[in-house]
């Protein structure tokens, strides 16, 4: 039987993707997604403290900024590569070329920040998430993503590529509607939702998320909004023992690594 050469080329091109699937699902880190419904909610805030959190407990870390829109994790960093995420997906830039170390007390973790689209003004090819993750995985325990609000593709793409996926809201009206039709809509496309982050919450009583799954809350803190004001995670504070929010981020991050431990590659 005569094999055509472009069916050769489209069995390479099949198992070039398999192979790629199977090791974004299988091997190294685990890569955990934030995606919401509304900005303004404590994404940047909860990836910042949760990795610091995960970084204080000896893993070894990566947050990758892909709010293309309004990217803040930026504000936690001494130096700023002149490259970024954005270039990296622009192919103008190496990884290598992009990632920056944010001490946390005696841990570190390893920051790919990102710059507005806006500012760039250049075509921004999401795809290549899947180039990076297989990049970065055999490298880490977890990789946090850090997501623009909303659901355009920039918001959606990086679900479909990570294996947890938590939709971070905060405990009101307006927030929980879009919430859920972020969840919604990432179930019906079949991504794998673990469960909503709620952040702000008064004393420990959900008002809207009562009867969902929620995965972790973060109680409203002063302390934490200070510290996101200046720059810092909870855990650099000179009194952070004191505050409820770094005991919430120790017990989520203690719950992930239960739950969601990372496969080792070396």
């Amino acid at each position: 039987m005569e094999i055509y050469p472009d069916f050769l080329e489209l069995k390479k091109k099949l198992k070039k993707i398999i192979e790629d699937f199977y090791s974004l699902r299988t091997k190294g880190a685990k890569v955990i997604s934030f995606p919401s419904g509304k900005g303004g909610v404590g994404k940047t805030t909860i990836v910042l403290n949760l990795a610091a959190a995960l970084a204080l407990s000896g893993k070894r870390v990566a947050i990758v900024d892909l709010n293309l829109a309004l990217p803040n994790v930026s504000l936690f960093l001494q130096n700023t590569p002149k490259k970024t995420v954005t270039h990296f997906l622009c192919d103008e830039a190496e990884l290598s070329e992009i990632l920056v170390k944010l001490n946390i007390k005696k841990a570190e973790i390893d920051v790919f920040p990102a710059e507005s689209i806006v500012n760039l003004g250049k075509k921004v090819k999401i795809e290549r998430i899947r180039e990076l993750i297989l990049y970065l995985k055999p490298n880490y325990d977890y990789i946090l993503f850090d997501q623009s609000p909303g659901l355009s593709k920039f918001a959606i793409y990086p679900t479909l590529v990570a294996d947890v996926v938590f939709v971070v809201s905060a405990d009101i009206k307006p927030a929980y509607l879009d919430a859920i039709k972020v969840r919604d809509v990432l179930e019906e496309s079949g991504v794998n939702f673990n469960g909503f982050v709620v952040n702000m919450t008064k004393r420990n009583n959900l008002r809207y998320f009562y009867n969902e799954r929620v995965y972790a809350t973060i109680p409203y803190d002063w302390r934490l909004k200070n510290a996101f004001s200046s720059g810092k995670t909870v855990f650099q504070l000179r009194f952070g023992f004191l505050s409820s929010s770094k005991r919430a981020f120790s017990k989520f991050a203690e719950k992930l690594i239960e739950d969601f431990p990372p496969e080792r590659v070396w």
